[in-house]
Formats: C-alpha cells, structure tokens, sequence
C-alpha cells in the first residue's frame, strides 16, 4: 500500500508540473555583452537582458589544439520583454549559469583572439526568474576596437499558476491528488 501511495503521490505532482509548464512562456534573447573590468569577469548586458553578468568561477581544461574552459556565471538584472531598453514591469532577479567555452588564439600571438564560442545553460534563477529554464550562446569576434560578443538563446519562466499547483500538489502527496 506504501508503494502504492507513493506512485500515486510522483504522479499527481508530475500531472501538476505538467500543468504549470502550460502557463509557461519562453522568449528569444539576443543582445551584446560588453566588458565592464576583464580582470573581476565583470560585463554589462544589452539587448534581451539587461543588467550585469560576473564571471564566478572559472576552469581551463584544454589549451591544444584549442582552447577549453568550464565555469559558472550569474547574470542580475531583467528580461526586456517589450524591447524598450528598460526594466519597467519586466521580470527581475538573477540567473545562474554554468558554462563551456572554446577559443582559437594566434600562434604567434596567445593574447590574440580569432574566434571564441560558448553555452550557458541556466541552472538556477531568483526573483522574477524562479524556476527558468533555457540556455544562452555567446560568439567572441575580434575587432580592431576589442573583442565583441554577441549573444542568443531562450529564457523559459513558468505561468503565473505553476508556483501555487506545485505547492499545493506537494502538499497533497501523501494522501493522493485529492482529499483524503
């Protein structure tokens, strides 16, 4: 009976989630990240997101016959979803990423950039961004004023219901979906 109730409760709580990911609305994200202080990781975001992106941690793996580095980033500010370069009524709060990146550097020159890409799948979000999903790609060109980025990908949040039914589907599990 134990068993029993307990696959009943998973299911209940998936049905629930599944209903929450309805509400769900995924936007496209594109802009430029520009550096702000090299040496902290700090760089402002324009674009779909606005706010700051800080390097957290960072991990070289490779260096021939390119370079590779894995590592975490958090980005604090909003979602521009009207596209009119402000925060107002936008969701806020903060994402956390981890990150793959690979570059080629001049032979003769291992300061000197020829191209750099990477992915950032989110792995946390707070505030207005709990509970998001999605990833963002970043490409690293060089130009004769510095490198530029540019960025793209896709933010998923939840619907505005999907926090309240996951809450109350917890609630419920030891007793079924509905009341005992």
């Amino acid at each position: 009976m134990l068993r029993h109730r307990s696959v009943l409760a998973l299911a209940c709580v998936l049905a629930v989630a599944g209903a929450g990911a309805a509400d769900a609305k995924t936007y496209r994200v594109a802009g430029k990240q520009i550096v702000v202080d090299e040496d902290q990781g700090i760089s402002k975001m324009r674009g779909g997101l606005i706010g700051g992106w800080t390097i957290t941690g960072f991990e070289p793996l490779e260096t021939e016959p390119v370079f590779h580095a894995r590592g975490t980033e958090t980005f604090e500010g909003c979602l521009d979803r009207r596209r009119d370069r402000s925060c107002a009524g936008d969701p806020k709060g903060s994402l956390e990423f981890t990150f793959d990146y690979w570059a080629a550097f001049a032979s003769e020159d291992p300061a000197s950039l020829i191209w750099g890409t990477c992915v950032h799948p989110i792995v946390k979000g707070t505030g207005g961004f709990a509970g998001a999903q999605g990833v963002i790609a970043m490409v690293d060109r060089p130009t004769p004023s510095g490198v530029e980025t540019r960025y793209e990908g896709t933010i998923t949040l939840p619907g505005p219901h999907a926090a309240r039914r996951l809450a109350s589907a917890t609630s419920t599990a030891g007793r079924g979906c509905g009341p005992a």
